[in-house]
């Protein structure tokens, strides 16, 4: 059991393998909420078409990112997630090391408001791009496909807690495996300005496509059939409250395949416009 309950790094602070959660809760006309997050990814293990490998190589995956959402109407909401990485590979005995900087898959969605009663409810459509730069060691800044995620959210508060869960299917292209996609958070108001917050975070590959037979020695963070079952800890704090505020978030991961090993942290800070 404790080969298989590894902390995974989400190498673009909740998206690139773990994309940001998406709420049922839309930004009102003309709001916008900003977030810039980092993460770090360093590992030299990697759980690769079901079994636990010992990598040749030190890699390294580091990653800031913009995440934008910006109400267009009352109930139609805008997102962005622009991540910019700063990747490397290192030989075990230090003799060469190779890098590679540049942008990762981007991201673009819309998220509309079905239903604004005690439970709220919300659908929405995500193109995640192959906006990638690679080079011939191997190394990649990300996913070489484009996805498409149409996704239903729905959630409510109460009190001092708050709770919602989304289900989503990505489309992957160039013979990616498409995969399903869940995720839930559970929020507790534990002082005035702060929550702490439950995460469970999921993907699982729904087919097995062909990308997998042609990329399994490449890049681990970025191979086709990703799966994992993650749960996290995350803590939000608002410094003044409706304008700005940081969050941090630790995850530990069961059931992953075709991804790294290695301790996850991920912190942000954003603003409420």
């Amino acid at each position: 059991m404790k080969q298989q309950v590894k902390l995974l790094i989400i190498a673009t602070l909740l998206f690139s393998q773990f994309s940001q959660s998406q709420s049922p809760w839309t930004k009102e006309k003309g709001k916008a909420y900003l977030q810039i997050g980092a993460s770090g990814l360093f590992y030299n293990q990697a759980q690769i078409d079901g079994k636990k490998v010992d990598l040749s190589k030190d890699y390294s995956d580091v990653t800031t990112q913009l995440y934008a959402e910006y109400g267009l109407t009352n109930k139609l909401e805008a997102q962005l997630i622009l991540p910019y990485k700063i990747v490397s590979s290192e030989s075990i005995t230090g003799n060469s090391k190779v890098d590679l900087s540049g942008l990762g898959n981007i991201t673009l969605g819309l998220k509309y408001k079905l239903y604004d009663q005690d439970w709220k409810i919300s659908t929405g459509l995500q193109y995640i791009a192959n906006s990638i730069d690679y080079n011939n060691t191997g190394l990649s800044t990300g996913f070489a496909a484009n996805s498409l995620i149409p996704y239903i959210t729905a959630g409510t508060s109460t009190g001092k807690w708050y709770y919602f869960g989304n289900l989503g299917y990505g489309y992957m292209s160039n013979d990616y495996s498409d995969y399903l996609k869940l995720d839930a958070e559970l929020g507790y108001n534990i002082i005035p300005k702060g929550h702490i917050i439950l995460a469970f975070n999921s993907k699982n590959v729904v087919s097995e496509e062909n990308a997998f037979n042609n990329n399994s020695t490449q890049f681990p963070s970025y191979l086709d059939r990703q799966t994992y079952n993650a749960v996290g800890l995350k803590l939000n704090y608002e410094f003044k409250p409706e304008k700005f505020g940081a969050n941090f978030s630790v995850f530990g991961a069961f059931g992953n395949d075709n991804a790294p090993l290695a301790p996850s942290l991920n912190l942000g800070i954003y603003t409420k416009i």
